[in-house]
């Protein structure tokens, strides 16, 4: 299931910012959904219209923005988004109908959809007020109580949210580990690893590797792949000779390196020594670390070799 990015209606509505200064609030979403998509591909920007048929404000407009020249680069990544609108056709009904968002006393369709999906809710960042990455929800609805009586509830929620790259800092451990939570088996772990571990690349052998994964080690592979994930997402390959690991990992020993040669797909045999460790048991999860593409190539995963 794609992740889903909404596009916080509040946060260009009615705004007396000057035009540049929303084009350059473009720029910056952007840069955000940019960020996003180093740690998950998988994402869909969902809109209360289509997104060129947004009004920013009282005078301007996402068409009037994309006719000038200057903002090519920016249209293109765009338009080359998956998109979804409007929010009433994203969530489930059984979700969406007989409840309302508001956010400080003003409906919020946005968030509040972000809120149901279980997505992450994205703002231009043209008022202070969109300046946090946890934004609190008023959540109202009707709702049956035991006498069977109809009667209005209300409770507080939030919503996770960035309105600037820097914020989805604050989400990287939750982009990787919401769709982990969907890998059931070692099966759906290969189909997913390109959406959700787009730092790691995975030679061929390594989906059978996972097709005969014994059951108890899928959570813990997960986990530990999730780790590798962070760190190399993170990692300055100009900078720093390796990423800053966030579990053990270590080289092999000079007595086994032999063991750990695997022909990558360039057909040549390279050495995949570095290794981190998944229990109950001795389990080994072998790979070598990719500078220029500020990628690890994993090799093996299964008992220690």
């Amino acid at each position: 299931m794609s992740l889903l990015l909404v596009l916080n209606e509040l946060s260009y509505r009615e705004t007396k910012a000057r035009r540049e200064e929303v084009s350059d609030s473009l720029h910056g979403l952007v840069g955000l959904l940019r960020k996003v998509r180093q740690h998950r591909t998988d994402v869909a920007l969902v809109t209360e219209r289509r997104f060129f048929d947004l009004d920013l404000g009282d005078d301007y407009s996402v068409r009037e923005w994309a006719g000038d020249g200057r903002n090519r680069d920016a249209l293109r990544y765009l338009r080359g988004m998956r998109q979804r609108a409007p929010f009433r056709d994203v969530a489930p009904a059984d979700l969406r109908d007989g409840t309302e968002y508001f956010h400080r006393e003003r409906p919020a369709e946005g968030l509040g959809t972000a809120h149901q999906v279980g997505g992450l809710a994205v703002s231009l960042p043209l008022a202070q007020l969109w300046e946090e990455p946890l934004l609190w929800l008023s959540q109202r609805g009707l709702a049956e109580d035991d006498a069977g009586a109809v009667a209005l509830t209300e409770a507080e929620v939030d919503v996770r949210h960035a309105s600037r790259s820097e914020h989805v800092d604050e989400h990287r451990q939750w982009l990787c580990d919401s769709e982990l939570t969907r890998i059931h088996t070692g099966s759906d772990l290969w189909e997913a690893r390109e959406d959700v571990f787009p730092h790691l690349r995975f030679l061929p052998r390594v989906a059978d590797d996972l097709l005969r994964l014994a059951p108890a080690w899928l959570n813990p592979v997960k986990e530990r792949l999730a780790d590798l994930e962070l760190a190399a997402s993170a990692w300055a390959p100009a900078v720093e000779a390796a990423p800053r690991w966030r579990s053990k990992v270590t080289p092999e020993s000079e007595t086994r390196k032999a063991l750990c040669r695997f022909v990558d797909t360039d057909g040549q045999a390279h050495l995949f020594d570095w290794h981190a460790r998944f229990t109950p048991g001795a389990g080994r999860l072998h790979f070598r670390m990719d500078g220029a593409r500020q990628q690890l190539v994993v090799a093996y995963i299964g008992a220690k070799l």
